[in-house]
C-alpha cells in the first residue's frame, strides 16, 4: 500500500492557514440528468446562482486567494462578475459543487502538500459525473501535490476533521448503497484512517437534506480543538426535531481522538423554509473558514440570521464575519462549505 497515513500525511483543520480556497463556477450543463428526481435541487436558477457563487468568491478573496474552475462556455460569464484577483482556471466541468468533486488536501510532518482524488459519482443520483470526477486530480497536479489515489466513493462534504486524529460523518451518507455498496462499515472506517489519518470516528445518524443523503456539513463541525459547532431544533414539532437532537445527543455522549468530552456549541436553524413543498431546514453550519475570515449564510430571516452570526463571531472572535445571501445556493442542494475546498499552506 501507498496510503496518506503510512507517509505521514494528515487532514488538516478547516481553521488551518490556507494557501488559497478553490471553487467550481455554476455551468449550466445540457446534458446533466437527474436533478428533478430530487425535488429540493430542481429550483435552481442559473442566473442567480451565478451572483451567489460569485458573491462568496469575492468575499474570500478579501481573505485568501481563490482558484475559480470554470468550465470554456462560461469563461466570459466569470470574468464578468468575479473581481480580478480570483485567478480563473479553465477546465470541462460538470457541476458546481467544489467541496465534493474537488481534492482533499493533506500535509506531512514536514508540511508538504499531499491530495486525495477520491471516486466521485454524482452522489449516487445525477450524471454524467465524469467531467467532476476529473477534477480532484487537476487539482492535485495544479498544486504540485504529492498524489493519492482512492477507490472508495467520497465527497468532502461528508466529512469533518478536528486535526487530531478524529471525524465526523454521517450513516445516512457513508453507509448509503449508492456510495460503496461492496464495503462494511468497518472497511470504510479503516479506508478513512488509512487516508485522513484519523484514529477515532463519531458517527451521527442523519443529516437534513436529501440530495446528498445527508452530508456532515449540514448538521455540525470542528470549530477548534475539542469544539463542535451544531444544528439545532428547539420546535418538538418541526419535523426535523428528532433526528437534529439525536445527532446532538450522540455529540454531548462522544470524545475526541484525545480522550476528551466534546464541547457542544448549538446553534440554532432558520425554521423558514425555501424550497417549495420541501421541508429541508437553513442550517447555518454550511460555512467556510477562511484565513482570518468566516463567510457564512443568511436566509433573509432577520432574528435566526442575527443570532448565527453572533454565535459564530464568538466561536471566531479574531475573525472578521461575512454573512452572503445563502438562498439561491440553497436551491442547488448546498450552501458556502459545499461550493468551497481549501488548500492548506504547505512548503
Amino acid at each position: 500500500m501507498n496510503t496518506p497515513k503510512e507517509k505521514n500525511f494528515y487532514m488538516p483543520p478547516e481553521w488551518y492557514q490556507h494557501e488559497c480556497c478553490w471553487m467550481q463556477w455554476p455551468y449550466n450543463n445540457p446534458n446533466l440528468d437527474g436533478y428533478g428526481a430530487v425535488p429540493s435541487w430542481s429550483h435552481f436558477d442559473f442566473d442567480k446562482g451565478r451572483l451567489a457563487w460569485s458573491n462568496v468568491a469575492n468575499s474570500i478573496s478579501k481573505f485568501e486567494k481563490v482558484k475559480m474552475i470554470v468550465h470554456p462556455d462560461e469563461i466570459s460569464k466569470a470574468k464578468e462578475l468575479l473581481n480580478s484577483e480570483i485567478e480563473i482556471i479553465q477546465l470541462k466541468i460538470d457541476d458546481c459543487w467544489a467541496r465534493d468533486s474537488g481534492a482533499i488536501f493533506l500535509l506531512n510532518k514536514e508540511n508538504k502538500l499531499g491530495g486525495i482524488d477520491w471516486e466521485f459519482n454524482g452522489w449516487g443520483k445525477f450524471k454524467p459525473f465524469d467531467s467532476d470526477n476529473k477534477v480532484a486530480k487537476f487539482m492535485i497536479e495544479k498544486s504540485s501535490a504529492t498524489y493519492f489515489k482512492n477507490n472508495m466513493i467520497l465527497e468532502g462534504g461528508s466529512i469533518h476533521v478536528d486535526g487530531e486524529g478524529t471525524l465526523l460523518t454521517t450513516e445516512q451518507c457513508l453507509l448509503n448503497k449508492n456510495r460503496n455498496p461492496k464495503l462494511s462499515k468497518e472497511e470504510i472506517e479503516n479506508n478513512l484512517k488509512e487516508y485522513l489519518n484519523i484514529n477515532k470516528i463519531i458517527w451521527l445518524k442523519n443529516g437534513t437534506d436529501e440530495g446528498t443523503d445527508g452530508h456532515v456539513d449540514n448538521i455540525a463541525c470542528f470549530v477548534k480543538s475539542g469544539t463542535v459547532l451544531a444544528l439545532s431544533c428547539n420546535d418538538r414539532n418541526d419535523p426535523f426535531y428528532e433526528r437534529i437532537n439525536e445527532n446532538l445527543e450522540i455529540l454531548r455522549t462522544s470524545t475526541d481522538n484525545k480522550g476528551r468530552k466534546l464541547n457542544v456549541i448549538e446553534i440554532e436553524m432558520s425554521y423558514k423554509r425555501l424550497i417549495p413543498n420541501d421541508d429541508e431546514p437553513s442550517s447555518y453550519i454550511n460555512f467556510y473558514i477562511a484565513n482570518k475570515g468566516i463567510v457564512m449564510p443568511s436566509f433573509e430571516d432577520e432574528k435566526a440570521d442575527y443570532r448565527a452570526k453572533n454565535i459564530v463571531q464568538s466561536v471566531f472572535p479574531d475573525r472578521k464575519i461575512i454573512a452572503i445571501n445563502g438562498i439561491n445556493i440553497s436551491m442547488g442542494g448546498g450552501n458556502v462549505h459545499c461550493i468551497t475546498q481549501q488548500q492548506p499552506k504547505s512548503l
